[in-house]
């Protein structure tokens, strides 16, 4: 979730990871982050809808880790 200061524009002050809620900043202070985001269109059961989700690193790898075992238990098999 990208958190926002109110103004003329509107400045990104900090992004917070969607999965366990701590924020990205690094010790730097600098915004390390990821997202996934899904935009879905015509003949989807959610046309229409669009999704942003922002992950801090550990999240993010632990969710790819997570796709690429159930890839891996999908096929693991097949001949």
């Amino acid at each position: 979730m990208k958190v926002t200061q109110a103004g003329q524009h509107d400045v990104v002050v900090d992004v917070v990871c969607d999965v366990c809620g701590i924020s990205t900043r690094n010790a730097d202070a600098e915004l390390q982050y990821g997202s996934m985001h899904a935009s879905w269109g015509k003949g989807s059961a959610h046309c229409g809808e669009e999704y942003e989700i922002h992950l801090c690193e550990n999240c993010f790898f632990a969710q790819v880790a997570e796709m690429k075992r159930t890839r891996w238990l999908a096929v693991m098999f097949d001949s």
